[in-house]
C-alpha cells in the first residue's frame, strides 16, 4: 500500500495572510468611517486628508494635516459641528478593535 502526501501549507499560509491583510484594510476603512463622524471640521479639510496603507500584515491610518494631532489630543472650548471633538481617532480605533471579529469574518477568516 502506498500513501502520497501533498504539502499545501505554503499556499494555505499565503491565502490566510492575504485574507488577514484584507481584514486589516476593512478595519482601517471602519476606523476612518467612524472617526469621520467625530472629526472637527470648521476650517480646512481634516476629514478628507487621511492616508491608509496596508503592507503585509501591518496597517496604518494617518491624518496628514499638521494640526490633526492638536485636534486629536486637545479639548477646545467650542466646536462648530455637533458631535465632534477631541480623541476622534482614538475612539474610532477602540470601537473598531471591539468589533474586530466583523472585519475578519468579512474577509473570510
Amino acid at each position: 500500500m502506498s500513501v502520497s502526501v501533498k504539502n499545501n501549507s505554503l499556499s494555505v499560509k499565503a491565502e490566510a495572510d492575504n485574507r488577514a491583510s484584507l481584514a486589516i484594510r476593512f478595519m482601517l476603512d471602519g476606523i476612518h468611517q467612524e472617526a469621520n463622524q467625530h472629526t472637527p471640521m470648521n476650517h480646512g479639510n481634516l476629514r478628507a486628508d487621511v492616508l491608509k496603507s496596508v503592507i503585509g500584515l501591518h496597517g496604518e491610518i494617518r491624518w496628514t494635516k499638521n494640526y490633526a494631532i492638536y485636534q486629536e489630543r486637545r479639548q477646545y472650548a467650542h466646536y462648530t459641528t455637533a458631535g465632534t471633538g477631541p480623541h476622534f481617532a482614538r475612539n474610532a480605533v477602540i470601537l473598531s478593535i471591539r468589533n474586530g471579529r466583523e472585519y475578519f469574518k468579512k474577509a473570510g477568516l
